[in-house]
C-alpha cells in the first residue's frame, strides 16, 4: 500500500475473516484437546465438567486400566505391522508401474495407463462382499494376511501420481545413463528413485495413515481379539448394555491410535507440501 492506511471496510474484512477462522480452528481442535485431557483425567472426574482443558489430577492410570481390559499394546504392534505392509506393498507394485508408464514406450501403454486410472472411480465397498468370500475361501480368514494382502492393490491415485513424478523428471539423465551403459532397472533404482523421494515420503505417510484407519474391513476379517487393530479393538470399549462406559481407557486407547500417525506426518510435513504444492514455498 506503498504508505497508505488500509481502508477501514478492508480492515473489518480481515477481522471477520480472522474471527471466523479463529471459531473454525477451535471447534477443529476441541474434540483433539478433550481426548487429551480425558486420557490423563481419572475416569471418575471426567463427567464431572462439561469442557476440562487441562486435567486437575493428571494420571496415567487410565492406560493401566486399557491395558488390564484389553490387549491395547497388541493392538498397536498390530496397527504399525498391517500399516507397514500395506503401505510397502502399495509402493513395490505403484513405483516401478508409474516408472513403466512415465519413462518407458512399449505397446498399449497408454490404454493401460488409463485402465488403472480407471479403477479409482471404483467404489472399494462394493468390492468388500467378494472379497471376503475369497478370503474365506482360501482359509485366510482371522489372519494378518487378510487385513493387508486385499488392501494393497487399490493403488490407481498412486501409480498416476508416481507416472507425474517420474515424467517431470529431466529426459538428460536417463539419456547420459543409457549411454553409459545403465540398463532400465539400474535406470530405475539409482536415478529415478533417488529423484522422487518428497514424492515417495508423501504417498507414504497418506498410504499408512489410510491403512491405519482401515475400520470395516478389519472388523470383517479380524476376530481374534489379540489380532485386532487399534483402530478395531476400540469399539471393544462401547458396552453394548449401555450399562458402563469407561470413557477415561476409551480416550487413552484413542490418543494412542493417533499419536504415531500424528508424529509420523509432523515428520514429513515437509515432504508432503514439496509433493503436493511444487513451487508453493517459492512465492
Amino acid at each position: 500500500m506503498n504508505g497508505q492506511s488500509l481502508p477501514l471496510s478492508f480492515k473489518v474484512e480481515r477481522l471477520a475473516i480472522h474471527v471466523v477462522l479463529l471459531c473454525l480452528s477451535v471447534a477443529t481442535v476441541f474434540p483433539l484437546v478433550w481426548m487429551v485431557t480425558s486420557a490423563f483425567t481419572p475416569n471418575e472426574l471426567i463427567t464431572a465438567k462439561a469442557i476440562r482443558l487441562w486435567p486437575e489430577q493428571p494420571t496415567v492410570s487410565n492406560f493401566a486400566i486399557a491395558a488390564a481390559r484389553h490387549p491395547i499394546w497388541m493392538w498397536l504392534w498390530n496397527s504399525i505391522l498391517t500399516s507397514s505392509l500395506i503401505t510397502f506393498g502399495k509402493l513395490v507394485l505403484a513405483l516401478p508401474a508409474g516408472y513403466a508408464f512415465g519413462r518407458m514406450e512399449f505397446p498399449g501403454r497408454n490404454f493401460l495407463f488409463w485402465l488403472v486410472v480407471a479403477t479409482m472411480s471404483f467404489p472399494s465397498v462394493l468390492a468388500i462382499i467378494p472379497t471376503y468370500i475369497a478370503v474365506v475361501k482360501v482359509q485366510a480368514f482371522d489372519t494378518y494376511g487378510a487385513m493387508i494382502i486385499p488392501s494393497i492393490p487399490y493403488i490407481g491415485f498412486y501409480v498416476f501420481y508416481f507416472r507425474q513424478a517420474f515424467r517431470s523428471l529431466q529426459g538428460s539423465m536417463f539419456e547420459a545413463a543409457r549411454m553409459d551403459g545403465a540398463d532400465v532397472w539400474r535406470q530405475f533404482w539409482e536415478i529415478a528413485v533417488p529423484n522422487v523421494i518428497p514424492a515417495i515420503a508423501a504417498l507414504s505417510v497418506i498410504s499408512f495413515m489410510g491403512a491405519w484407519n482401515i475400520y470395516l474391513w478389519g472388523q470383517l476379517v479380524l476376530e481374534d481379539t489379540f489380532k485386532k487393530t487399534l483402530t478395531t479393538g476400540i469399539a471393544a470399549f462401547a458396552d453394548l448394555d449401555g450399562a458402563e462406559i469407561l470413557w477415561g481407557p476409551l480416550m487413552a486407547t484413542s490418543l494412542l491410535s493417533v499419536t504415531p500417525v500424528l508424529v509420523l506426518f509432523l515428520l514429513a510435513q515437509r515432504f508432503i507440501v514439496d509433493a503436493l504444492a511444487p513451487g508453493l514455498d517459492e512465492k
